[in-house]
Order: structure tokens, then sequence, then C-alpha cells
């Protein structure tokens, strides 16, 4: 702020970093400059504002960097940013050093991110291409419309305990087509029972369609030649399916992006934690950092992996004797599972069953 009336003097040919605190309809601006805050402003949530401030007072600097944090506002201003020529780095929110300080404010943070970028002591997120970004998005849509009809199931099948009606497992299992029928034909004393139950089907079969219908766009992307061949080496192991196969590619984008298995499985979220302090070392659960949508499906086709790759599955046996449950066992599974897939996919060889 000292520097207001003297900026374009004080930054001539310097390096200026810019930390962004990104809101909806506000965005607070730190201007950082050889270990002095230059500027801290408070302006609209727009591009041409944010251009116009920067060429106005920092024209005559050496360059400008900027740098926000990922989240709900996407990669678009990283690409606009870069279309015209600045540095511009989104870094994940988790990553960023911790000083514990008593008061947080939108311009501590906008000042927080410019003095650690200027340290270089902020990661970097990976940026996807946009027409991956595009193609990741019906993966997310079909994964939010299966959260809604599991909730939709939960409710009918809620409406039904609560009015002590059962379907017996000799009649088979349930949401299958006998057993939407049987909800179709199920008659109540009281009108408005049978009214919130045709409702909650009215949605099911909704959201059961739409499914249908993403579904068939992923399968038809996976046939394109930009996945075919990838897609073709990951399904060869029995139990990677569609969605698991084109989650692992578009989440993941740029497989070469991880130098070593380290590195992936941080990524994914799949090591252990770690509590250690002098002799005593202390393992403890998974860190559930990094993409949740690749953990997910992976945890889920571990469990049909095991059926039919004896190598996974011995790994299965023998982390469950050890008094360990089964659910934490199908997690070490799936971390094996994880660097088996990188690994066809460095090599670009198929998925051979059974070889460590």
């Amino acid at each position: 702020m000292k520097y207001l009336k003297g900026i374009k003097k004080f930054v001539e040919n310097k390096t200026v970093f810019c930390g962004i605190d990104i809101h909806k309809k506000h965005w607070n601006l730190c201007y950082f400059c050889e270990g002095e805050v230059v500027e801290k402003l408070h302006i609209p949530g727009e591009f041409q504002t944010l251009i116009r401030h920067t060429r106005n007072f920092y024209d005559s600097a050496g360059s400008v960097s900027f740098v926000y944090e990922a989240g709900f506002s996407g990669f678009w201003l990283h690409r606009r940013l870069s279309d015209l020529g600045y540095t511009c780095d989104i870094t994940p929110p988790n990553r960023i050093p911790s000083n514990q300080d008593k008061v947080k404010t939108d311009k501590k943070d906008a000042e927080k991110l410019a003095r650690y970028f200027a340290g270089g002591l902020l990661k970097k997120t990976y940026i996807p291409p946009t027409s991956t970004e595009a193609d990741r998005q019906l993966l997310r849509l079909r994964a939010g419309h299966k959260k809604k009809m599991t909730r939709v199931k939960n409710q009918i099948n809620s409406l039904l305990h609560l009015h002590g009606i059962r379907w017996s497992s000799e009649d088979g299992c349930r949401w299958t087509k006998r057993f939407v029928a049987w909800l179709d034909g199920m008659e109540f004393n009281e009108h408005n029972i049978r009214f919130v139950l045709d409702q909650y089907l009215e949605e099911y079969r909704f959201l059961r369609d739409r499914i249908a219908v993403i579904t068939k766009h992923i399968r038809d992307l996976s046939r394109s030649i930009v996945y075919e061949k990838q897609f073709r080496h990951l399904t060869a192991c029995k139990g990677i399916g569609l969605i698991t196969a084109m989650t692992f590619l578009l989440e993941l984008g740029d497989i070469g992006r991880f130098p070593d298995s380290i590195s992936f499985s941080s990524y994914l979220g799949l090591t252990p934690s770690q509590h250690s302090s002098g002799q005593h070392v202390r393992l403890g659960h998974i860190t559930r950092e990094g993409n949740t949508f690749i953990r997910g499906v992976l945890v889920e086709s571990a469990w049909t992996v095991i059926r039919h790759d004896p190598f996974l599955r011995e790994k299965y046996e023998r982390i469950k004797a050890r008094g360990t449950n089964g659910k934490k066992a199908i997690v070490a599974v799936a971390h094996s599972l994880a660097i088996r897939l990188r690994s066809c996919l460095l090599k670009e060889e198929p998925y051979v069953i059974g070889i460590c």
C-alpha cells in the first residue's frame, strides 16, 4: 500500500506476484514484489477488471505471475491469463503451508498466496486439456445421477419399512423389473401413500433413463481414436469395466506426469498416513487426498478383480489373515491394482492376469 502512488516506478523490470482469493461475486488481490506487499485491493469478480488494473499499474514490470486456489472456479481464469501471455498457477488448497494465524480474512488469504508463490512454496495443480475436461464432465454427471438414484432407492426402502412391507429375498434381487412391477401394483389404504410412492418411482425411472443415455455416450467415447487403445489395455483386466477404465483415463489425464509409483499413489490418496517420532513409527488410515472419483471406482472394482486375479486374491487373503477386516484389505488391493493399471498405460500393454 505504501507504494500505491509510485507502483510503476517501484516494479519497473521486476517480477511481480499476484495472489487472488476468488469468490463468486468478488476477488481479493495482493500484488507482491521483492519482499514487499505493493498493493491489496478488492475488485468485482470480473476478468476484465483484473486485466485493466494490472495493465494500468504493472505494465512496467518485467513479468506478472498470478496464483489462485483450485476450487469451484475451475481452470478458465488460468487459460485466459495464459492466452494473454501471463504465468498463472493453480494450487491445491490442502497443500498450502499453514501458519496457524488467529485471524483469517480474504485479504490475508490473498497475501499468503502471493508470499508463498514468490517463495516457491506452492504446489501446482495439473491443468487438463479442454477436451479432456469436457469428456470428464460426462463421468461426473453420471456419478451425480447415481448418487441421486441411490437416495431415491433409500427413500423407497424407508417408505416400505415404515409400513411394514417386505420384499422376500426368495423373490429375487431388488430393483429388477419384477421388483419395480411389484411396487407399481402395490395397494395402500391411504391414497397419499400411493401418491408418494408414485412420485419416488417417477424420479427413479427418470434417473435410470438418464444414466442409460449418459452411459451410452461414455461407451461411444471409449471407442474413439483418442481412448480406444488405452481403454482396451485396461479392460483386459477382468473386473475393470467401462466406468472404471474411463474414469481412470479421464481423471488422470497425462499418466506420465507422475515420476514414480509413490507420487501416483499419493495422488490417489491410497497411501497410509504416518505419525512418527524418534524410534516410534505409526501408520494410520489412508490419506484420502487427491482424486476421490478414481479412488472410489478402484475400490469398487477391486472386489471383482480379486475373483479373477490370483496375485491380488492372495494379497487380499494374506492381509485379511493378519486380523485386518475385509474393507481395509480391499483398499490395499485397490492400491496394488492402481499401480498395475498405471504400468499398463506406461508400457502400452494389456493387463496380464496373475503377473506381479
